[in-house]
């Protein structure tokens, strides 16, 4: 009996001297959970601003987390869109692009950070060289992942002149086996880009793109 009390003994001397290693899994549950507030926060704020308070907050708590960089990189696009074409905006753009990235260093295989960093770059004009490296980026991460279809096969589109001729096959590939609806979608958006871009009409197959290219 007197092994027993000596051996409580013990552990309640550990215990009270290392108490606060029982709290280590309440503080970072806290801390997570905290920092997940801030960036729902984020994304339900109105984007009216080049900042934003919670997820500049967030992101100083915790600047590894992906889903607050990519949260706060589409907070600021969708503003940033809103601007005229001036410095302010590209630097904000730059923002955007540099967000992703940061995002992509905790999830490198998650094709839609990818995804939101091409859209940043085509929107900064950056040159075909960097357009054709992350396209290629998005399509060996994810070559079936049909979430991506709408915005890859919309980007391509806009970027058209940059791809390289096996990528443009790809997305016509893509355009001939995606959803009706998305088809349906660009090829209206051929149909109007065509007077920008006669390239469109004349490089993609003639038998998918016959009608939104006469109307």
């Amino acid at each position: 009996m007197g092994r027993n009390l000596i051996g409580g003994s013990r552990v309640a001397g550990v215990i009270s001297r290392y108490w606060w290693l029982i709290l280590l899994p309440a503080l970072f549950a806290a801390y997570l959970a905290l920092v997940s507030l801030l960036t729902e926060l984020g994304k339900a704020s109105d984007t009216d601003s080049g900042t934003s308070p919670y997820f500049e907050s967030a992101l100083t708590l915790a600047p590894w987390h992906s889903d607050a960089a990519a949260s706060y990189a589409s907070y600021l696009r969708a503003y940033a869109v809103t601007l005229p074409l001036d410095a302010e905006r590209e630097a904000l753009l730059e923002r955007v692009l540099a967000l992703y990235e940061r995002a992509m260093e905790g999830r490198p295989l998650w094709p839609y950070y990818h995804l939101g960093a091409f859209d940043a770059e085509y929107l900064l004009n950056k040159p075909a060289a960097v357009i054709q490296e992350r396209f290629d980026a998005v399509t060996a991460l994810a070559p079936n992942e049909r979430g991506l279809d709408r915005n890859l096969i919309e980007l391509s589109l806009y970027s058209w002149n940059k791809l390289r001729d096996d990528q443009k096959v790809w997305v016509a590939q893509r355009l001939k086996t995606t959803q009706h609806r998305i088809r349906k979608d660009m090829l209206a958006l051929i149909g109007d880009l065509k007077s920008y871009n006669r390239d469109l009409c004349i490089q993609l197959p003639w038998n998918l793109v016959r009608r939104a290219c006469r109307e």
